[in-house]
């Protein structure tokens, strides 16, 4: 190694395309570069998508209503999200080996999950029964979900969950403050506290237990570190959205930079370990947005997001970035 670490570099920005609609959004990748999003089809609906580099984007049609969702897919291609019933319910789903489940609700009419584990455990959130809010839940086995309750409030989202099923996402407060949470079975819902904002939410975890979310700004949390604040790529606020085993960072981050409207530019960012931000850039609009990033396959990860076009249109888009040769 020599005295400059080699920096990581965007090898490629790809566009996913879409359903025929004007808008897509990339959620998740998995190590084979198979990434999941929705997407508006020619009617203006709202569909879940798998996009493969031999076959393109597909309209996954996981249950049968109008409106679906897929949020994340794992490394054996186990995709959840949510969708219609046809019924007037909108409900989580685990796709497996191309059949379809529905994971029901912890008593309401509405559920979506929003991650699963290699094992195929998924976590999301679902109203409960005779009450407006959601409720985080943690389905460890097919045919039960657990309700994670809250940290006082009335209100819980699980966001991730690792192999090891442990679950992080955020819950109010008896005072409705969002806090960002760790769940685990032997020691119930843990409050991870903020950056000194009011609020924090916890969006990602790997497996070594380190946890990615927001508070203001990206934040990562550790046992031995606690929180520390990732900064920015030079504006005020940012949000981390995932983190992979080795410890890569990617997400979202307003630059010092005004779009034509006024507003603050924001760029996806890929954290590599040694510390360093990567702005990945965009399809040639102002705006992008990191979601997802991959297990590292070859010294090479996926990062997933969306992103502004030159006619600042939104698209699906799945950046291919090369480490450099410290990372692991």
């Amino acid at each position: 190694m020599g005295e400059h670490p080699a920096r990581p570099s965007v090898v490629s920005i790809q566009e996913l395309g879409t359903l025929g609609g004007a808008v897509s959004q990339a959620k998740a990748v998995n190590a084979r570069g198979h990434v999941v999003g929705t997407s508006r089809d020619a009617m203006g609906r709202t569909r879940a998508f798998l996009w493969q580099e031999q076959l393109g984007i597909v309209d996954l049609k996981p249950l049968t209503g109008v409106n679906t969702s897929a949020n994340d897919i794992n490394d054996v291609g186990d995709i959840v999200g949510g969708g219609d019933t046809g019924f007037g319910d909108f409900h989580a789903y685990l796709l497996s080996e191309g059949t379809s489940v529905d994971l029901g609700t912890l008593g309401g009419n509405e559920s979506e999950a929003l991650a699963v584990n290699r094992p195929g455990q998924a976590v999301g959130h679902s109203r409960v029964a005779g009450a407006p809010a959601k409720r985080a839940f943690f389905i460890p086995e097919p045919g039960r979900m657990v309700d994670l309750g809250t940290l006082g409030g009335a209100t819980s989202i699980a966001h991730d969950v690792n192999d090891r099923a442990e679950v992080v996402g955020f819950a109010e407060t008896p005072g409705g403050q969002p806090r960002a949470f760790l769940w685990t079975v032997g020691e119930g819902m843990r409050d991870l506290g903020t950056l000194g904002a009011s609020a924090s939410m916890a969006l990602a975890i790997n497996n070594h237990t380190a946890i990615v979310g927001g508070s203001g700004h990206a934040f990562l949390w550790t046992e031995q570190l606690g929180t520390v604040d990732l900064g920015t790529l030079g504006g005020r606020t940012s949000c981390a959205n995932d983190i992979n085993d080795a410890g890569c960072i990617v997400g979202v981050s307003q630059t010092a930079a005004t779009d034509p409207r006024g507003l603050p530019v924001t760029r996806a960012f890929l954290r590599t370990p040694d510390g360093g931000m990567l702005d990945l850039g965009t399809l040639g609009g102002e705006h992008s947005s990191a979601a997802a990033v991959s297990e590292v396959v070859d010294g090479t990860v996926w990062v997933a997001g969306h992103s502004h076009d030159a006619a600042a249109r939104i698209r699906a888009v799945l950046w291919a970035v090369r480490l450099g040769q410290d990372q692991p």
